[in-house]
């Protein structure tokens, strides 16, 4: 099964509550009608991705049910159950019962009491995963994530003094084997680390802001933000590198509450004969960014059982 290939989205629409999520000093209320046209708007997108998508019914007890990312992690045919910030446990129920129930995934629950994980904070490349250990997953659930996929090596990302919520804030896969980072200091810690830690080379597509570097790779097509949000020097780095099929998602309203593109949607890869994802790349694929700086990694920290 080839790395990044998906046929199901679960998506989740957005409740009424989410109204209530102060913004800014001020306590400003989110403009939920907004926020609904932009989900819809996504959702019409992830339907010219070539998969099926599953949606779920809103739950007003949770203002942040739509951003189903954090609540699983999900590569091949297996989905570890993650365990988000307090306020959100009550998300992952639903998620858990689609994915066992409905997908048939093999399902793996966190056994550490004290650990915390949340989907933010686990990026997979292709050939390996990185996790960010910061302030809403930590090191017991970065060893979920090791305990869960033993056939692919981990790198930890330290990220607790960065000014970034998940580790997705500062770096997305962009295509195969390339990976887009923010600039300023998280992106430049972030490189750091994976030049010391990680196990494969990749290509790295720099980018300013961490609203440029939003964005989601799936079925061979990138979802990136427009050029209002991205700014005109990212937006025409990324018109001069990415040669594949690009879909524009604009979420200014739900990036207000920390939203971003991969939040919103928690990928499946469901097949028959589950097996483990094999990297597809080849120097053909790579070749129109050789201009990119490779980067040699080393080995990674966390123990494998």
């Amino acid at each position: 099964m080839a790395a990044f290939k998906h046929n199901y989205a679960i998506i989740c629409r957005i409740p009424q509550s989410f109204r209530d999520r102060s913004i800014g000093a001020q306590g400003k209320k989110m403009d939920v009608d907004k926020a609904k046209r932009e989900y819809e708007q996504f959702k019409a997108t992830l339907k010219n991705c070539d998969i099926n998508i599953i949606e779920l019914q809103e739950d007003e007890n949770y203002p942040d049910c739509c951003f189903v990312e954090d609540c699983a992690v999900t590569i091949g045919g297996t989905a570890l159950i993650a365990r988000p910030v307090a306020s959100r446990q009550g998300e992952v129920g639903e998620i858990r019962k689609v994915l066992r129930d409905d997908l048939g995934l093999k399902v793996v629950e966190i056994a550490d009491p004290k650990a915390t994980l949340e989907g933010g904070d686990v990026l997979f490349t292709g050939k390996e995963i990185l996790v960010g250990i910061g302030k809403r997953t930590n090191e017991g659930g970065a060893q979920a994530v090791v305990d869960a996929f033993p056939e692919y090596p981990i790198t930890p990302i330290n990220i607790a003094d960065l000014d970034i919520l998940h580790l997705k804030n500062a770096i997305n896969v962009a295509g195969r084997d390339i990976l887009a980072i923010c600039g300023g200091k998280e992106g430049k810690s972030i490189r750091s680390q994976m030049e010391q830690l990680a196990e494969y080379r990749c290509k790295l597509l720099h980018l300013e802001s961490q609203v440029s570097i939003d964005m989601l790779y799936i079925n061979g097509r990138l979802l990136h933000r427009t050029r209002e949000e991205m700014g005109d020097s990212n937006y025409g780095c990324i018109d001069e590198k990415i040669l594949y099929t690009r879909h524009r998602v604009s979420l200014e309203e739900l990036s207000k509450a920390g939203g971003r593109i991969a939040s919103m949607v928690l990928l499946v890869s469901k097949h028959r004969s589950q097996k483990k994802i094999i990297s597809n790349l080849t120097e053909d694929d790579i070749a129109p960014f050789s201009q990119f700086k490779d980067l040699t990694y080393a080995s990674n920290t966390l123990t494998k059982k």
